[in-house]
């Protein structure tokens, strides 16, 4: 029998260890309302607004901590229960194993008594043919069941080989990732003592700039749940079709179309047809830029194609009331749904049967395309 896998109580404290690290970066009291939050970030000085930005990197590293913490902690309890899983199914099988075992040693025991001499003399005083046919058959059946016992017994003995060795490997991604969250801990704490000695650094200062990051951090955890509605209005009005054949600049050729459209145009249909807050793509040589004035929000990316007919925007760098914004936490604001632009949606009717996107690039002011396809009108 295997033994029962080691306890877990480390890792439990471990994890339940996160929910209890203090984090000096909340905001206690009344919630000031967004306006006024607003407000007085609008009026920091342009040396505020540096200082204010380091702090503001070190919230959105912490925050990226926390996410890697809440996943490696979601892992660890996932393969705990695989653990305790394979474990009752190893014991399971061990039981049968066992029995089947004692089964075949009966088995065997009662064969070596007998001797293959009694099966032939079975044979040998059958009476008729009937009755021979009967102890043949009788036989067979006898060492067919034993032929099948062995194969179970082998099956058996494969299984818990496999269960065991991924019982195994499962300690050991399991020791793994415990490592892995006592560095995310230990950063975490790490960078909790650097804003911390920061802040203090700044002395007298050091009330105002935690009062302009408590705003920044209501503003921004209000945008992403703002934008995220941002860009499903996007993806409806872009798959309600309000683009026309002139919009696009379609032209013809042999297997192809070639279409642009441009930043005016696009920025046009979408602002028109909104009913949130306006929203300004740029077109350029280097890629997309992504205006967003009303939540003090921009973008820099490019889109790649993500299927036949589907454009995804790829966010790389951008800003929040001009403050540097980490990768993680661009990423963050399309954690719900990725921007999308669904060709299909933009051409209609113009292009039926067997389109798929084969080029697409940015130029200045322009997003130019290349459809092939095989029929069209």
């Amino acid at each position: 029998m295997l033994k029962k896998p080691w306890k877990y109580s480390f890792v439990f404290i471990l994890v339940i260890s996160i929910s209890i690290l203090i984090n000096p970066l909340e905001v206690t009291g009344e919630v000031k309302p967004i306006t006024e939050a607003e407000e007085q970030l609008k009026g920091i000085s342009k040396e505020e607004q540096a200082t204010l930005e380091k702090l503001f990197i070190y919230t959105q590293e912490l925050e990226e901590m926390e996410r890697q913490q809440a996943g490696i902690s979601q892992e660890i309890e996932k393969l705990i229960r695989e653990i305790d899983g394979l474990d009752k199914s190893i014991e399971k099988e061990e039981e049968k194993y066992n029995l089947n075992l004692g089964i075949m040693e009966q088995v065997l025991v009662s064969y070596q008594r007998s001797g293959p001499a009694s099966y032939l003399e079975v044979l040998l005083n059958a009476k008729n043919l009937t009755s021979f046919i009967k102890s043949l058959n009788l036989i067979k059946d006898i060492t067919k069941n034993t032929g099948e016992l062995l194969t179970s017994i082998e099956e058996s003995k494969q299984y818990l080989e496999e269960s065991r060795q991924n019982l195994y490997d499962s300690k050991v991604l399991l020791e793994t990732k415990r490592v892995e969250l006592e560095e995310s801990i230990a950063n975490k704490k790490r960078l909790l003592k650097e804003q911390e000695d920061y802040l203090n650094s700044l002395e007298e200062q050091k009330e105002l700039y935690e009062k302009h990051l408590d705003n920044l951090k209501l503003m921004w955890d209000n945008i992403k749940i703002l934008f995220s509605e941002v860009v499903d209005e996007f993806t409806r009005i872009v798959r309600e079709g309000h683009f026309t054949m002139d919009d696009l600049h379609i032209e013809f050729s042999f297997l192809s179309v070639k279409g642009s459209l441009h930043e005016d145009v696009f920025n046009r249909i979408l602002n028109d047809n909104s009913s949130l807050t306006d929203m300004y793509f740029s077109f350029t040589d280097d890629g997309v830029k992504l205006d967003v004035p009303g939540y003090n929000l921009k973008l820099e990316g490019h889109f790649v194609i993500d299927d036949k007919m589907i454009l995804l925007f790829v966010p790389e760098a951008g800003t929040f009331y001009d403050m540097h914004l980490e990768k993680e936490s661009i990423d963050e604001l399309f954690n719900k749904q990725p921007l999308i632009i669904n060709f299909e949606s933009i051409a209609g009717d113009m292009i039926l049967i067997d389109v798929e996107l084969n080029k697409v690039y940015t130029e200045k002011e322009y997003l130019r395309f290349t459809l092939k396809t095989s029929f069209f009108f």
